[in-house]
């Protein structure tokens, strides 16, 4: 055993205690101990005589210190494996709810390392980015996205290794706009990689030691442990969700098979010989004005006017469909639609009818704007933008728990993406292949197109991209055709609400019934509907006249300030408004009830 004098002052001896059994290399001795004396009178007078009693205590006592050392890191790594054996059970208890087990594994990460706050990520394997829909515990109400390899938790993706920063404001990959924004202070952070058994599948960030400067070497320790089994529990969870996402879709699949049939023979030849005969009689000219009210049509003739839809446009010559295999298309589209007071089939075929009004009108593809292929996706996604549609919206889905929230209530848009399961279903059916004629390449952009529209008739996505949409001038148009189709999809969703007044009246009375239907099923479930879904409270003009001026005009002045030629739905709109208004002040407050 050596004791070494390393520093002095006058008062003040600082030892380095060596153990020769001790060994950091073949030629040097490990540093045990570091040992301070300090004392009233000059230091260096009695030098040697505190080196030799320094030297003659340690070498009797050092090797008790060593052990209770020993002893005390030995202790510390039981507990911390006995509490890390303690968390995997509670960890494993919750993968039947990844949200459940996001919060437990936040809330057990910043216990077992006391950090003051904790995210975690999890890698969206469709873009690479880390995406959190839980923070510190909470669910937010809008996800987290995090470019790949942007930031401190991208830098850990990006490596596969724990990063200790012990000064957050002095590191170059932190951003302090977070903590300027919440008003949060961040002084220190541990970031460390989730794995499954093959690759990393998500990131866990915490911040602010709570009974230390920093976080030490130990919690490095706990975190790369503690990582193995957050890696385990949320694998897991994510094939428990999938598990659980095939039943519901299987579950869905039967409900389909059940209440659709296939479209009988003989309408098929009765309607294909009507075609062929020219039976039904169409003004081209009138059928494609915006004032014209597509659903005074009979079910039966607006297959005939569908089909002359693709005919007029040249989709059928472009991409040489099948006659057989479209009017089978149409059919099948046409019996997927439930017998709902609103979204039904009539809903669709209007929808379609506005589609070819813009298309024809506006002159979208022979000025260059959008393509053959856009046109195509477009007619198909406003036939099937409501597909199989329930008469209930995307919080009563979740409310209930029915079997389309438990499939897709983590991506969000419940009812559209079920529209475009089916609509993809049908597409893939033998009978009616109408995009057989595509390269891979055409089929893989058609299909991501109708997509992506059915998703935009959803009004929260359409007030996500608002602010784009107003971006949109007569010059950038070519740039930015998928959100011109977007908007395009929008208006024809609405544009019941830019024909004359006994349409828009009697609309009104459809989407009320169907608005009123879920109330009574909210209140049976124990929850209070909003007012615009209680037949109780729902004032049907004033909500009308909300809607207009909050939806309805905005939307068709983006278009309006694009193409002049539509101006004219504007003025419809506002001829509508004024009779809400008068309906309202009509009924002397009492309201219209349905």
């Amino acid at each position: 055993m050596i004791a070494k004098i390393i520093s002095q002052d006058q008062n003040i001896l600082f030892f380095t205690i060596n153990h020769p059994t001790i060994k950091c290399d073949s030629n040097a001795n490990q540093v045990a101990l570091l040992v301070c004396i300090v004392t009233e009178e000059e230091i260096i007078k009695k030098r040697e005589i505190y080196e030799k009693s320094i030297s003659e205590v340690f070498t009797y006592i050092l090797g008790h210190l060593l052990t209770s050392f020993e002893l005390f890191e030995e202790k510390r790594v039981r507990g911390q494996c006995q509490n890390l054996l303690q968390v995997a059970r509670r960890l494993l208890g919750k993968v039947g709810d990844l949200g459940k087990l996001m919060r437990s594994v936040m809330t057990e990460a910043k216990d077992l390392a006391k950090a003051e706050r904790c995210s975690l990520f999890l890698i969206d394997k469709s873009t690479g980015e880390l995406v959190s829909k839980v923070f510190d515990g909470d669910e937010v109400s809008e996800e987290l996205r995090i470019e790949n390899g942007r930031g401190i938790a991208g830098h850990v993706v990006k490596t596969g290794k724990l990063l200790n920063i012990r000064n957050a404001y002095q590191h170059p990959l932190f951003y302090k706009g977070v903590d300027e924004l919440t008003g949060f202070k961040t002084r220190n952070i541990l970031c460390f990689p989730i794995c499954d058994e093959e690759n990393i599948i998500g990131v866990a960030q915490l911040c602010n030691k709570i009974d230390g400067f920093h976080f030490d070497k130990c919690d490095e320790e706990i975190a790369t442990a503690f990582s193995i089994y957050c890696g385990i529990s949320i694998m897991h969870a994510l094939v428990h969700e999938h598990v659980q996402k095939a039943e519901a879709r299987h579950k869905l699949s039967q409900e389909l098979l059940l209440h659709h049939m296939k479209v009988p023979e003989e309408d098929m030849k009765s309607i294909y010989h009507d075609l062929q005969n020219s039976r039904i009689k169409i003004n081209l000219e009138e059928f494609a004005s915006f004032q014209y009210c597509p659903r005074d049509i009979d079910k039966i003739s607006s297959i005939h006017m569908s089909f002359e839809i693709f005919s007029n446009l040249l989709i059928i010559e472009k991409y040489k469909i099948p006659k057989d295999k479209l009017l089978r298309f149409l059919l099948l589209v046409q019996k997927g639609y439930r017998d709902m007071p609103y979204h039904n089939w009539t809903h669709a075929f209007s929808v379609t009818h506005f589609g070819f009004c813009l298309f024809k009108n506006l002159k979208l593809i022979e000025r260059g704007i959008v393509t053959e292929l856009h046109l195509l996706a477009f007619l198909v996604a406003c036939l099937c933008h409501d597909l199989d549609h329930r008469g209930t919206n995307n919080s009563y889905q979740k409310q209930s728990r029915s079997s389309l929230a438990k499939l897709y209530s983590s991506e969000g848009s419940v009812n559209e993406r079920h529209h475009l399961s089916q609509a993809i279903c049908i597409l893939n059916d033998a009978s009616c292949k109408i995009l057989d004629s595509l390269d891979n390449d055409q089929f893989k952009e058609c299909i991501d197109v109708i997509g992506e529209l059915i998703l935009a008739t959803d009004l929260a996505q359409h007030f996500r991209i608002l602010a784009n949409l107003r971006q949109l001038t007569p010059g950038n148009l070519k740039g930015n055709p998928m959100l011109l189709l977007s908007l395009m999809m929008t208006c024809c969703d609405l544009s019941d609400q830019i024909k004359p007044w006994p349409t828009t009246q009697f609309v009104a009375e459809l989407v009320y019934e169907e608005f009123f239907h879920q109330g009574d099923l909210e209140k049976e479930m124990g929850i209070s509907p909003p007012d615009m879904m209680d037949r109780q409270k729902a004032c049907i003009p004033e909500l009308q006249i909300e809607f207009i001026a909050t939806v309805v005009r905005p939307t068709f002045e983006i278009l309006a300030n694009i193409f002049p030629e539509t101006a004219i739905c504007l003025n419809t709109i506002d001829d509508n408004r004024q009779n809400w208004e008068k309906l309202k002040d009509h009924q002397s407050h009492v309201c219209l009830k349905a």
